[in-house]
């Protein structure tokens, strides 16, 4: 079966992921094979939720083995350990929504969360450190860190961000793939060919299909990056900041004000443990106490996202000094 590379840990999958990376030498944290599972009308029922008048999606155990049933997208069956995933699709005509599934929200909840913060955000890399985007979907983080990639910046991870808290926190990469929506793809990736288009409207292209105008490909790769900044993504306003004047601005947020804000913006998987929020508020304030978080306000313009990106190039161009300077401004 071929090996992949997700979330920092190795996937062996009987179903085909065109947009993971193939793992070479990695010993397989999950295994997922092809399978009919048998009927599950007795099982304990956890959650059923619609998601339209077509679709629903019920999560169920039984014999501690964890069922994930999207009635448009097939049935998962998982070990209690995790590690051992069996697939039956049933009726369903498209797998991409069972693709999704397991790397979105199944192997998410049974990723490294003694040692890692998810959160919804995009990074990428400028010099020697990282810089992340947080906002809600539409925001602009995907646009952000990948007009910084096609400026010389490498691109870590989209929708998904994993923070390694520590006494240097570090991001690392997801599924290396990016999620765009149309007028994004248009203007930021028009000759790079989406793996598929999902069931939202953005399509999904990997780092290594998208290259830099010098034809090099950037974001291949297994980086783990020293975080230097949060920026979480705000409409344009007049009030008080570190002002540029193509219109981009930052406000430092302090780190009290700053977890309220970060809270929203966790990412979690179908079930979790109890013991998981209290964790991760631990994460959370470690990651604070050592990363500046920032309002950013970039102007909804497409003739002005060049400067955005010059502007956020400056402010990091010195990446491990800038980090350290930022980090006791903070």
């Amino acid at each position: 079966m071929p090996d992949y590379l997700v979330f920092g840990s190795c996937l062996r999958s009987e179903l085909p992921f065109p947009e993971l990376a193939e793992a070479r030498d990695h010993e397989p944290r999950w295994n997922l094979r092809l399978a009919a599972l048998e009927p599950s009308d007795d099982d304990e029922v956890l959650s059923d939720s619609y998601l339209s008048s077509s679709c629903h999606i019920r999560i169920s155990r039984r014999k501690g083995m964890l069922r994930y049933s999207h009635s448009c997208g097939g049935t998962f069956e998982i070990s209690p350990d995790g590690r051992d995933i069996v697939f039956d699709a049933g009726q369903a005509a498209d797998t991409n929504t069972a693709r999704t599934d397991l790397v979105a929200r199944l192997l998410l909840m049974y990723a490294d969360h003694e040692r890692v913060t998810w959160l919804h955000g995009s990074a990428a890399q400028i010099g020697g450190t990282a810089i992340a985007f947080l906002g809600p979907s539409g925001a602009g983080k995907s646009t952000l860190a990948l007009a910084l990639a096609r400026a010389g910046a490498m691109h870590i991870c989209d929708d998904i961000l994993p923070i390694e808290a520590g006494e240097h926190p570090v991001v690392w990469p997801s599924d290396r793939t990016i999620r765009l929506n149309d007028d994004s793809r248009t203007r930021l990736a028009s000759q790079t060919g989406a793996v598929r288009r999902e069931s939202d409207g953005k399509f999904v292209v990997t780092h290594c299909s998208l290259e830099n105008d010098d034809g090099r490909t950037k974001g291949c790769t297994d980086p783990r990056v020293e975080l230097a900044a949060l920026y979480l993504l705000a409409p344009p306003t007049d009030g008080a900041g570190e002002v540029a004047q193509n219109g981009t601005t930052r406000r430092l947020i302090p780190p009290t004000a700053a977890m309220p804000l970060l809270i929203q913006h966790m990412r979690l998987g179908a079930v979790i443990g109890v013991e998981y929020p209290a964790r991760a508020m631990q994460q959370l304030g470690a990651i604070l106490a050592r990363v500046p978080v920032f309002e950013l306000s970039v102007p909804r313009d497409w003739t002005r996202l060049g400067d955005a990106v010059r502007q956020l190039s400056e402010w990091h161009a010195h990446s491990n000094t800038a980090a350290t300077e930022l980090r006791e401004s903070a």
